[in-house]
């Protein structure tokens, strides 16, 4: 439980009770100073959850209201107590909660929403040193029940019990197991890894089972599921005491492992999930071949892309921990010159994610090299080397035009989806069809920049990074075992910038959220960040899309994109966020070119032309130009870059308006104004 903060003040809380309470004779009473005057005020009772509060001063009746110090009961309630003395601000906070109350002001802020305190009651100074807040109405905010009781003349405060009302094991990223519990609020708990078996035992505090599927549900209340899948062997779920209310959940194991317990944005679904160890990583020769060894405890998924400038191949392991803090390995052959490993914190800033990056850094002389992936038994194997992919094959008929060609092991089913927006076509063929390592084969001609081949679920995907808009047709017949493609490049105006648009975070990273509206980040970027192609595209620009749906990208990536295909300019769309409710505008960042070691020139006057453009075409206040080299995108990409905060979600007022599909047209109206400025006037 959270103890309360040391404050300069003793905090007290009122609860409204009826007037015949006031009427009664007899009684006990004591004398205060409310607001600077004397008054005589009754003396009450409160209990919290059935027993007495007890502190330094009796609890008190004030107009109607039960006053009582929240210092007695500030451990019952799980809240921090704040006091500005400057603002005469008292702030109670929780987890999920935050009131903001001002002395003998009528209006209380929660989580960052001005109302109207009820009761007719403000916050108010007792004795010269107590703040007074209405009990009923922060209790109850702070999900507390409150009733009286007019024989004893007693303020009742009772808490409201959780509820788990499911529970379901699924496949984790790396194909583990993972629970999920379905929870009705926030949850508190305690875990404990035990031997002898081994179990991971985890105790719901002020819980209640109360599972909807009964038929998951024994007799006796048991749940009892059969995983028999490693790490996992059976789970089991039960009401483990009445008094206090706790549900202890058991996870038998097959033997000890790391583990990671997450909550949703709601809260409402816990994932206790188990992670690889990589405890090892090596160079070693394998068949004649150079090759990097990662070896795992676990059979680990992994996410892999390759970056330029300077040249590197990138391996996410998910869901893993990597046996030391970090590591460098200098490396001697003819492709890597370097291994670089440490735990990986993604871009969302969140320490759920657990991920063992991998860097491979590439010699220049070979950035060409191919890249292939295979797992011995838990371990995944990379060569990096200038080796063939088998059963697919790129030939180059002319800069314009060339065909790729893929063998397969049984005649079946395919699907083949080109994106214009992002210049990707992806092919997905059913795993058992194809023979192809995964890995990517680096072509870097006038067409394509590379095929990245990988897995997703129970088929083969293969990506491949087209470098211009192109047209395509099968020449293979669909029963045919070679699927066969041929492109051809779509006449574009030359002439035409080409610009990246960047949707910010995206997939698992949904970046900040409305406090009103729970609208994340990440969709309001994309919004924007479509509207914004089409207008550009409308005004006979060239864009790429980072992303045009719901999906995670490095950071490292997505300025990638915008440098291997030479753009003209980068636009970051993002939506801000303060602890500091009232502030409010639009900000631009870029990186300077003497803070970055790709820049070619001034990246000022870009971030100007839009910033500008933004304040005439939205508004709104102007939260400054600001230079910022630590952001990722704005600082590794070669051309001019701005990364563009379109408002704070956490201002209520603006955050109504940030949320309306007028305002995405007006800013991407506004952006694309500030882009043709700067093309036109400034950076021909």
């Amino acid at each position: 439980m959270k103890k309360l903060i040391a404050v300069l003040m003793v905090f007290v809380m009122v609860i409204g009770v009826g007037n015949s309470v006031i009427a009664q004779t007899q009684q006990a009473s004591m004398k205060v100073s409310i607001n600077g005057k004397q008054v005589s005020v009754a003396t009450a009772n409160v209990t919290f959850n059935g027993a007495p509060i007890e502190s330094d001063i009796p609890p008190m009746i004030v107009n109607d209201r039960i006053l009582v110090p929240i210092r007695a009961i500030g451990n019952h309630l799980n809240a921090d107590v704040g006091w500005n003395q400057e603002s005469k601000e008292a702030t109670i906070k929780t987890t999920n909660q935050e009131i903001i109350l001002k002395v003998n002001s009528p209006m209380v802020l929660v989580n960052g929403v001005q109302k109207e305190i009820p009761y007719g009651i403000p916050a108010m100074l007792v004795n010269d040193a107590r703040i007074m807040v209405p009990l009923r109405f922060v209790s109850e905010v702070l999900g507390c029940n409150v009733d009286w009781e007019q024989s004893t003349r007693t303020g009742i405060i009772t808490t409201s019990t959780n509820e788990i009302t499911g529970i379901s094991v699924e496949s984790s990223q790396d194909g583990n197991p993972k629970i999920i519990l379905t929870t009705n609020a926030a949850i508190e708990y305690s875990e404990r890894f035990m031997s002898e078996p081994d179990r991971l035992v985890i105790d719901i505090n002020n819980s209640r089972l109360s599972i909807s599927d009964k038929s998951i549900v024994d007799s006796n209340g048991l749940v009892h599921i059969n995983v028999n899948k490693s790490p996992v062997k059976s789970v089991r779920l039960a009401q483990f005491s009445d008094n206090p209310q706790i549900i202890r959940l058991v996870i038998d194991l097959d033997g000890k492992i790391d583990y990671n317990i997450i909550a949703s944005d709601d809260e409402k679904l816990v994932t206790i999930s188990f992670l690889n160890n990589v405890k090892n990583i090596s160079s070693k020769r394998i068949n004649g071949r150079n090759a990097v060894v990662i070896e795992n405890t676990e059979e680990a998924k992994y996410n892999m892309f390759r970056l330029s400038n300077p040249e590197r191949v990138v391996i996410d392991i998910l869901d893993s921990k990597l046996w030391t803090d970090s590591l460098q390995i200098d490396v001697d052959n003819e492709f890597i010159h370097r291994i670089r490993s440490s735990q990986f914190k993604p871009n969302n800033g969140s320490n759920n994610d657990k991920i063992v990056r991998v860097v491979l850094d590439i010699k220049e002389i070979e950035e060409n090299a191919n890249v292939m992936v295979d797992y011995r038994n838990k371990d995944i194997v990379v060569f990096v080397d200038d080796g063939n992919y088998k059963n697919i094959a790129y030939s180059n008929e002319s800069k314009d035009e060339g065909i790729i060609e893929i063998s397969l092991e049984k005649n079946r089913d395919y699907a083949i989806d080109y994106n214009e927006k992002s210049r990707h076509m992806e092919i997905k063929i059913d795993k058992d069809a194809v023979d192809i390592e995964n890995g990517i084969m680096t072509i870097n001609d006038e067409n394509i920049s590379s095929i990245i081949v990988d897995e997703e679920e129970e088929y083969k995907k293969i990506t491949i990074s087209f470098k211009g808009k192109i047209d395509y047709n099968l020449s293979s017949e669909l029963d045919s075992s070679i699927i066969k493609i041929l492109f051809k490049k779509i006449e574009e105006n030359n002439g035409s910038k080409l610009i990246v648009i960047d949707a910010g975070h995206g997939g698992k990273d949904p970046g900040t959220t409305g406090p009103i509206s729970k609208v994340k980040e990440k969709d309001l970027n994309l919004k924007v960040a479509l509207k914004l192609d089409r207008k550009l595209r409308e005004l006979g620009f060239r864009t790429i899309l980072t992303r045009d749906k719901d999906e995670w990208i490095d950071l490292y990536e997505r300025a990638d994109i915008a440098n291997r295909n030479d753009a003209d300019a980068f636009v970051s769309i993002h939506f801000n966020s303060n602890k500091d409710k009232e502030i409010a505008g639009i900000q631009t960042y870029y990186c300077p070119a003497f803070s970055s070691e790709m820049k070619e020139g001034d990246n000022y006057p870009f971030a100007k032309a839009i910033h500008d453009a933004m304040l005439s075409g939205l508004n709104s206040k102007d939260k400054d130009i600001i230079k910022k080299p630590e952001f990722v995108v704005v600082r590794e990409t070669k051309m001019v870059a701005v990364l563009l905060e379109l408002g704070f979600v956490t201002n209520p007022a603006e955050e109504q308006l940030l949320i309306t599909d007028a305002y995405h047209e007006k800013a991407a109206q506004a952006i694309a104004n500030g882009i043709v400025k700067y093309f036109n006037e400034i950076g021909k």
